[in-house]
């Protein structure tokens, strides 16, 4: 038995992160308070856009000394200056776009199952929900995990400092100032404003990541139940051709059992009836899904375009400073690296995901008792074949469609520019 406070628990963890940043989505709140909201979503902004400048001119005047370990410093900055943009892209249409968002959690919301539900589809369902926490768990806590193990070692130092060792202070980002940021006065607000961006920067990152996870994973287990519909949309009597041991079968006998007046008493004219009712809800509910999937598309393409690209060149620059610049026992790039590989894995695993549910409803189709039906319905499952075929998927903005194909290349790209940059650094 299934109520939507299943579904609605999937959007937890992400809510309360939504709200630590100041993204008020499915929030009924008034106008002033949702402007207030905004002007400190606003700020948020304000401030990764301005450091991100800061890094990328000290990036500039770091590149001006020409030296080899001058480019190291540089690989260095890469990762946080690409994290910064990621960051950027990924939230501030959670703000321009939030009426998209929060019917996309509506109209999800009003399609999930309520009541009983057949052991298949009870299989489907508690497979994705189980899928879908662990992804949530896992990517939120490695996320965690990685703003503990960036953010910790300048504050490691002034312990280290307070117990009397000599040791130099240090910041998490490279940030060009205009003055010695070390100085007394200086450097506690200058560290206290950086973890402050750290947070924000990752935060908004989850908050972009987990809520592509978790449309998708909704989006495909509605096809994957609708699949289950459409197998069974036309009642089959068993025979010689449909044995009771077959799917289709065993649905088939356990309905003509339920169904017992309904199946003696029905003519062609009626099942016609029943069979164009039901394939009429199926088609509005695929049409649905298409059309929550291209929301989805427009939400997120351009972020997944800046995504991956960036991906290919943190994961290059992250495996170098982990080779050439980390010592064994450090792991600082060591979890930008995992961090990086994990989340494109889960965006393009998702994306696999809606490519499959999609296509799977041609199958069904084909596998459903299609050829005891009427001839009308016959020639409405042909034309529905027809449009099933053409996969459901999400793109970088139009570029490359989102597969485990999509994840393969950027691995290959990745190891390429490593492997360029290991044989220049040998030479």
């Amino acid at each position: 038995v299934y109520n939507v406070d299943s579904y609605d628990a999937t959007f937890a963890i992400t809510k309360s992160i939504l709200k630590l940043v100041g993204l008020r989505i499915t929030r009924d709140d008034s106008p002033m308070v949702r402007l207030l909201w905004n002007i400190f979503y606003w700020f948020e902004f304000g401030n990764l856009f301005v450091v991100t400048w800061l890094e990328l001119i000290n990036m500039g005047k770091t590149a001006r000394g020409g030296s080899f370990q001058d480019a190291v410093e540089i690989f260095r900055m890469m990762p946080c200056v690409g994290y910064l943009l990621l960051a950027m892209a990924k939230s501030y249409k959670m703000v321009y776009h939030r009426p998209v968002y929060e019917n996309l959690v509506s109209e999800l919301r009003s399609m999930w199952p309520r009541g009983e539900v057949s052991d298949e589809e009870h299989q489907i369902i508690s497979t994705a929900l189980r899928q879908l926490n662990y992804v949530i768990q896992g990517y939120y806590w490695c996320n965690n995990a990685l703003l503990v193990i960036f953010l910790s070692p300048p504050f490691v130092e002034i312990l280290k400092i307070a117990i009397g060792q000599d040791t130099p202070l240090i910041l998490p980002f490279f940030y060009w100032f205009p003055f010695d940021p070390f100085k007394r006065g200086y450097y506690e607000v200058i560290l206290a404003a950086q973890t402050w961006h750290g947070l924000i920067t990752i935060w908004f990152m989850l908050c972009g990541d987990l809520l592509f996870c978790i449309f998708l994973s909704h989006i495909t287990t509605q096809f994957d139940l609708l699949a289950v519909r459409i197998r069974r949309l036309v009642y089959v009597p068993l025979d010689k051709q449909l044995v009771q041991s077959y799917p289709l079968g065993e649905y088939c006998q356990g309905y003509a059992q339920k169904h017992k007046d309904m199946v003696d008493t029905f003519n062609d004219k009626d099942w016609e009836v029943r069979h164009q009712r039901d394939l009429s809800a199926i088609v509005e509910r695929h049409r649905a899904l298409v059309r929550l999937s291209g929301d989805v598309e427009e939400m997120f393409s351009f972020a997944l375009l800046v995504n991956f690209f960036n991906s290919s060149i943190i994961i290059c620059f992250c495996g170098f400073c982990c080779v050439i610049v980390e010592k064994w026992n450090e792991m600082v790039y060591k979890s930008f690296m995992t961090t990086a590989l994990s989340q494109t894995w889960l965006l393009c695993w998702y994306g696999q995901r809606l490519l499959e549910s999609s296509q799977g409803l041609s199958d069904a189709l084909y596998e459903s008792g299609w050829y005891k039906a009427t001839r009308k319905i016959k020639s409405s499952v042909l034309i529905m074949l027809h449009r099933a075929q053409k996969d459901v998927h999400v793109t970088t903005y139009g570029f490359s469609i989102i597969s485990l194909a999509s994840y393969t290349t950027i691995i290959k790209t990745s190891w390429s520019y490593f492997t360029l940059l290991l044989n220049i650094y040998k030479k």
